[in-house]
């Protein structure tokens, strides 16, 4: 017979290899942690001893201790009656010889108190039901029924819900006025409900006492809250070889870039980053101008897999919805896991965010144009006066650090330099790497889409090529298209007739195309709608690329000025005489003109775009300033 534990604090247990400790048992439910990182998991009590029975929920060793200090002398004594009946009887329970044995061993032992004979008759059939874990005392676990009619008891679980398990954090004795409130209200305090007893305020306190602390401090403060108070700081999680746990985040820089053309301000960059726990390298990294996305993520985790391997097991950045992504995608192709770190928690991913320090300090706050780590630090430090980085460069200074500085120098955790421990275990058992065609390929989202005239459309971009008029001309016009969303120049095409060919189609609109990403291409078409209809009819085909470029003036626009240091690269026409020359520019290449207004319900319509074509010369799309440089390469 298979023995089955009760759950009870501090239990210990392995459920398909990952190992947890019982942090709490209450109502009918198993509160546990993970003895390693800690995320906090409830199960109902019937659900823990049905999983013992089935052989999934093993267990530890130190759950199965019976005998203590305690209960030792306890346990011995009863040992020795039963030892001496059933070495001794062939009818162990029999009465009389049980007597005899029962007086013997009494005088052996000095035992002033001997068992009766049914008391010892009980210690023998404990004892071959469950051999030495019989003699456990029975814990005195108290009255479990409960002490007040059903209706009181509703009463009491009510306003412990109302009053005590809210943010405003009242006090007991404000569960105790709603309970004696309510009660009389029902009319439990009249003469005719004389039998009906009523908890006292000690009642409640013993009661609120008895909580789940976890619970009360979630219902009070929040969750994030209660998990710092259920958790305890835990095991550190291990990995046992180079990529089987990464961590992924994404930090703003502390430096402002500036535009490679005009030297006007692009605002702050941000790093995606991603590090393998074992060694520590960096073995990812992404600088854009954009929000932490999805996007940005799948950027980083693209360099990994064809420069250093596939990973086990991803903790991605928190503040991203990677829900129905191209990220999600992947890593379900490759078989990788995803295993999200806690909100706001810093200690779910904290190498990544200790190395973030260390490159802030390291480097970034020692660039021209760094805004260091606050106002007081910064002092009368002229952030937005000093800055002359581009995007590019700032990539290019923290690949060479990382490279050349940070994975040669010893870490304070392994002790190790990251590329020397890096080296060495990719000696022994090297990882799988792709290629940057497999990675490509494997890195889009795929769509179903049908061909019309050998183009398939996807978010209003056409894409071109003979391969696709053939499959049409088969009556093959629905296939799945893939979409990179870091690049929407080209797609790929699988071919329906033999799986894992695909066809490459480009934009018709390369000059709109070239380098877009799907963030800019989606902010870009939010700008083309604000346009009035004539707008757009006035511009035609080159509407999208206006828009393009309206945008690259909005995040001009809206970042930090720097008005003073550009009129000095400009010599004094400062940032209105730019945007005349660059408008003036696109009229030239468009042959439409755009010095009428321009209908824009956004932070864009302050560049004035109000000029004259006088200065315009001729030029082609290519030759437009700030158009090329506009997304991160």
């Amino acid at each position: 017979m298979k023995k089955i534990i009760e759950p009870r604090l501090g239990m210990r247990f392995t459920m398909h290899g990952a190992k947890f400790e019982i942090s709490f048992t209450s109502g009918g439910v198993v509160r546990y942690s993970s003895t390693a990182g800690g995320q906090i998991h409830s199960i109902p009590y019937a659900d823990f001893l049905e999983l013992q029975i089935q052989g999934t929920l093993l267990p530890s060793a130190s759950s199965e201790i019976t005998v203590t200090v305690h209960n030792g002398p306890v346990i011995v004594r009863k040992h020795r009656y039963v030892e001496a009946a059933i070495r001794t009887l062939t009818h162990p329970t029999a009465k009389a010889p049980l007597a005899q044995v029962i007086k013997t061993v009494a005088a052996e032992i000095s035992d002033e108190n001997p068992p009766s004979i049914r008391t010892v008759s009980y210690w023998i059939l404990a004892f071959r039901q469950h051999k030495t874990a019989g003699f456990a005392p029975r814990k005195r676990i108290g009255n479990r029924t409960i002490r007040f009619g059903v209706e009181v008891e509703q009463l009491i679980t009510q306003a412990i819900d109302h009053q005590y398990l809210k943010p405003e954090r009242r006090r007991g004795d404000a569960v105790f006025s709603q309970v004696i409130g309510r009660a009389a209200e029902l009319g439990y305090c009249s003469a005719s409900h004389d039998k009906i007893r009523l908890p006292s305020a000690r009642t409640i306190q013993r009661r609120l006492r008895r909580l789940d602390p976890y619970l009360v401090v979630r219902a009070q403060e929040g969750a994030l809250a209660a998990s710092k108070v259920a958790r305890a700081a835990g095991k550190s999680v291990k990995a046992g070889a180079i990529l089987a746990i990464v961590q992924m985040d994404t930090h703003m820089l502390d430096i402002h870039v500036v535009d490679p053309d005009t030297g006007e301000l692009r605002g702050r960059p941000y790093l995606t980053c991603v590090l393998d726990m074992n060694s520590r390298c960096i073995v990812g990294t992404y600088v854009s101008l954009y929000c932490p996305s999805a996007t940005t993520s799948l950027a980083a985790l693209k360099e990994m897999l064809f420069r250093y391997g596939v990973p086990t097991l991803v903790i991605p950045d928190n503040g991203v919805e990677f829900a129905n992504s191209a990220f999600i995608l992947l890593c379900s192709a490759l078989a990788i896991t995803i295993l999200p770190a806690q909100n706001r928690d810093p200690n779910g991913k904290a190498h990544i965010e200790s190395f973030f320090r260390t490159l802030t300090t390291g480097l970034i706050q020692l660039l021209e144009g760094t805004t260091f780590s606050s106002p007081t630090a910064r002092g009368d430090y002229s952030s937005t006066k000093k800055a002359r980085f581009t995007l590019e460069q700032v990539q290019s200074f923290a690949d060479e650090w990382i490279n050349e500085v940070y994975h040669k120098s010893v870490h304070t955790g392994t002790l190790r330099a990251p590329i020397l421990a890096w080296e060495d275990q990719a000696k022994v058992l090297p990882p799988l790497k792709l290629s940057a065609p497999d990675v490509d390929v494997l890195a889009r989202r795929p769509y179903q889409r049908t061909i019309h005239g050998g183009r398939v459309q996807y978010d209003h971009i056409h894409y071109h090529s003979d391969a696709l008029r053939a499959l049409e001309a088969r009556g093959q016009s629905r296939v799945t298209v893939l979409v990179d969303e870091l690049n929407l120049h080209t797609v790929f095409v699988e071919d329906p007739n033999e799986k894992g060919n695909f066809i490459e189609a480009e934009s018709i609109d390369p000059a709109y195309t070239d380098g877009l990403t799907q963030y800019a291409h989606t902010e870009a078409m939010a700008i083309k709608n604000e346009m009035s209809e004539a707008d757009r009819k006035r511009f035609g085909q080159n509407a999208n690329m206006i828009a393009r470029w309206l945008l690259l003036k909005r995040i001009q626009v809206e970042s930090e000025t720097a008005s003073k240091w550009l009129r000095k690269l400009t010599n004094g026409a400062g940032r209105k005489r730019l945007v005349e020359d660059q408008l003036a520019t696109i009229e030239s290449c468009t042959g439409a003109d755009i010095g009428g207004p321009v209908v824009l319900s956004l932070p864009v319509a302050a560049v004035n775009a109000q000029t004259s074509t006088s200065e315009a010369g001729q030029g082609t799309w290519q030759e437009i300033p700030k158009l090329d440089s506009f997304d991160v390469e």
